[in-house]
């Protein structure tokens, strides 16, 4: 069965597709100790939803420069993104065969991710996703990061669909506004996040165990 017209899904990256936090952290933890700064958010900082430099001045509050800030997050993610390429990294539950069904219905899907446009690369290639998704925009696309609504907004562009008609997926409360914000309807994933940090979005759910897709398009009318 064809999915409905002009619909279309739009998955933040960390904690939606992939269960990053623990290497998040761990790189994370490496350079505070290369630079000898103080991570005192460690058991948050990978689930936040923004960008790096915006995870080292306005969360961690290192006192370094712009170009500073530019640097050592450049040495995190490449950390980051070595051990993926190492070791691989583990789905979220569910959204392997999410995405499949997905794909069978012909429902257009972007990433929109917070994450450099390398990691989002990287982990979608661990996971046997690159082809899965027909754009996706990173932080590195665009000026504003969630909690602005610019990276869903973008996505949805790049797959020809009208923000009223796409469903996001997210596990922040930065991605839960910026989808709202963006006019998009929300479905938040309690992976990272209470349910209490996530009222905002239309659905709370524990993973994609709970969803199928065609059943989200008859809800999107």
């Amino acid at each position: 069965m064809a999915a409905p017209a002009l619909v279309g899904f739009i998955f933040d990256l960390d904690g939606v597709v992939v269960d990053s936090n623990r290497l998040h952290v761990k790189s994370w933890q490496a350079v505070a100790d290369r630079h000898g700064y103080p991570l005192a958010e460690s058991a948050h900082i990978g689930k936040c939803g923004l960008r790096t430099t915006a995870v080292i001045r306005d969360l961690l509050q290192w006192p370094v420069t712009d170009a500073e800030a530019q640097r050592i997050g450049w040495e995190k993610e490449e950390l980051y993104r070595d051990w993926i390429r190492a070791d691989g990294i583990r789905a979220i539950p569910g959204v392997l065969e999410f995405v499949r069904q997905t794909r069978a219905l012909g429902i257009p899907c972007a990433v929109g991710s917070s994450a450099p446009r390398d990691n989002v690369a990287v982990c979608l290639q661990a996971l046997g996703l690159t082809h899965a998704f027909q754009a996706a925009v990173s932080g590195e696309d665009v000026t504003r990061g969630k909690p602005a609504p610019d990276i869903f907004l973008a996505a949805a562009a790049a797959i020809t669909t009208r923000p009223e008609d796409c469903v996001v997926f997210e596990d922040a409360p930065a991605g839960v506004a910026a989808a709202q914000a963006a006019g998009m309807r929300v479905v938040a994933l309690t992976t990272s996040h209470p349910r209490d940090d996530l009222t905002g979005a239309d659905r709370i759910v524990q993973d994609f165990t709970e969803l199928a897709p065609q059943r989200l398009c008859g809800e999107s009318g």
